[in-house]
């Protein structure tokens, strides 16, 4: 009970506020909540993350950011965005900065200029860091220079931050340059539960593959498979809830809408613990 009464106590001197844009089901904000952060606003145009996000967190996120000026934003400290990543993906056109998904971004650039936060966390898949040729993200980075923040980015795995899922993503942090305080990536933390504790059964595999966001059943002998698993010597697939879990998130987390919607939700979510490590960090150098 003290401990506890301790860590409220913590997070509440934290206080820290921050808005959740492509929000999703929440990764950014279950991840900062933990650690005293307070989400002032949230947008998604997806309806069925968007009930997710509801019920998870008492908070209805507004629809297409095209159509919300950044002035009509609160006040905040951080901004967070796990932009669409289906353009810059390694799998399909990847039309980048000019398919309309990507230049979504554009609205990131937008109400940085505006609201001027400390600090922003943007998350996206690791195939834009070639993408192009590495054109895409040095364009990124000037930009988001220009909007007058000093940046670090880094290719993370989930692997590395306490889950047992193979899943490789890029961030993004960036500090306002008159703050002049240096950030680093966090280091790598140990998993804190198996994947074989969490399919409840002795799994063949170490780790999970990469969660995607369809809910097509691939099967344990083809070639692209990423939801099929030996488990106590037989194949079985995962659960939406199972997924939940190697993405970080508890078990009881709501999901709504059918089953491929789920997966679809959760394969978009950014892993919990990387941006809880992440936030621990500016915590630690006083950015937030």
């Amino acid at each position: 009970m003290i401990a506890s009464s301790k860590r409220k106590q913590k997070n509440k001197q934290n206080n820290f506020k921050f808005i959740d844009l492509f929000s999703g089901i929440g990764g950014f904000h279950y991840g900062l909540k933990s650690l005293g952060g307070k989400c002032v606003a949230a947008v998604d145009i997806d309806e069925h993350a968007n009930q997710t996000y509801k019920r998870n967190f008492g908070i209805d996120p507004t629809g297409d950011i095209t159509k919300i000026s950044a002035s009509s934003f609160p006040e905040f400290d951080l901004l967070c965005a796990g932009f669409p990543c289906q353009s810059f993906s390694n799998i399909g056109p990847g039309g980048g900065l000019k398919d309309h998904r990507g230049a979504l971004i554009y609205n990131v650039f937008r109400i940085l200029n505006v609201k001027k936060p400390k600090v922003f966390i943007l998350e996206n898949v690791k195939g834009l860091e070639k993408h192009n040729k590495g054109e895409t993200l040095s364009y990124i980075k000037k930009r988001l220079v220009k909007c007058g923040y000093k940046t670090k980015y880094k290719v993370l795995s989930a692997t590395d931050y306490g889950l047992p899922q193979i899943r490789r993503r890029l961030f993004i942090v960036g500090i306002r340059k008159d703050l002049q305080i240096d950030f680093e990536f966090p280091e790598p933390i140990k998993i804190k539960k198996t994947f074989s504790a969490i399919m409840r059964g002795k799994t063949a595999r170490k780790h999970a593959f990469t969660i995607r966001i369809g809910g097509r059943r691939s099967g344990i002998n083809n070639r692209f498979n990423w939801d099929c698993y030996i488990v106590d010597g037989k194949p079985r697939y995962i659960t939406p809830k199972e997924c939940l879990q190697v993405q970080g998130f508890p078990r009881n987390f709501y999901l709504a809408g059918p089953e491929d919607k789920q997966f679809k939700q959760v394969g978009n979510s950014v892993p919990v613990t990387i941006v809880r490590e992440i936030g621990k960090e500016l915590l630690k150098r006083g950015i937030v």
